[in-house]
């Protein structure tokens, strides 16, 4: 059983309702997506019709006589506007998304902004009003909802502690109102380092790494060394007192 969608109804004012006038159609789809009831002059559409792919159609319509097809009153022409509905979920431009901020940046800094676009009808209802959400990569950033720009969220973080994030983007249309569809994107958050750590000197396994220790052992080792100077001095005048009484 074959379903047509009637969208609209043309009625002569000649037409009594014998039968002798017919109605005929053309212009853009006549025959094919729109078809005429040629006794009632009710027009049906033959499918289901996409505004995304054309959003209005053309008709001429016109009353001629059933026997001869002389034209009993000029063509008429008329606009089939297709009504957009919401079934086109959002799409971001990319799939993923790579970006950088320096460590430490302050709460609010701008790290990047993702776009999505909806093929619904701007004009009509919400169906192409967009928000924006952050569903992972909370406490970190945070993503205001009608620009789609993610900022950082919080203060202080190390590159030295953690230095990828990763971040998952909602684009919600119907305005983000319940039974509205949504899309997602990635985004990979790299932190950039900053000079924010002083040099260290590498821990010594020496023994008096500490300098007061080795002061204090350099200051014993000198009176060590010179009480043993002071010793071959001595050692060294008895040899020769020695030698000069032998002599």
């Amino acid at each position: 059983m074959c379903m047509w969608i009637c969208i609209l109804c043309l009625h002569s004012d000649i037409d009594s309702g014998d039968g002798n006038i017919k109605y005929i159609l053309s212009g853009e789809g006549a025959g094919t997506i729109f078809v005429i009831d040629d006794k009632s002059g009710n027009i049906h559409a033959t499918k289901t019709l996409d505004r995304e792919e054309r959003a209005q159609y053309t008709l001429m319509a016109q009353a001629v006589d059933r026997d001869t097809n002389r034209p009993l009153e000029p063509p008429s022409e008329f606009i089939v506007k297709v009504q957009d509905i919401n079934d086109n979920p959002p799409e971001f431009l990319h799939e993923t998304y790579h970006a950088n901020v320096p460590e430490r940046s302050n709460v609010g800094t701008s790290v990047i902004q993702v776009t999505a676009s909806d093929a619904d009808d701007p004009t009509y209802g919400n169906s192409a009003k967009l928000v924006y959400s952050i569903l992972e990569g909370q406490p970190y950033f945070s993503v205001e909802a009608q620009t789609g720009i993610i900022r950082t969220a919080l203060p202080n973080m190390d590159r030295e502690a953690k230095e990828e994030y990763h971040v998952v983007i909602q684009a919600k249309d119907m305005g983000g109102h319940m039974g509205g569809l949504s899309g997602t994107t990635k985004v990979t958050i790299t932190l950039t380092d900053v000079n924010d750590n002083p040099p260290k000197f590498p821990q010594s396994n020496q023994p008096f790494s500490d300098p007061f220790l080795l002061y204090s052992a350099f200051k014993k080792k000198s009176r060590r060394m010179e009480s043993l100077y002071h010793s071959c001095k001595k050692m060294k005048k008895k040899k020769q007192y020695n030698s000069h009484i032998k002599k």
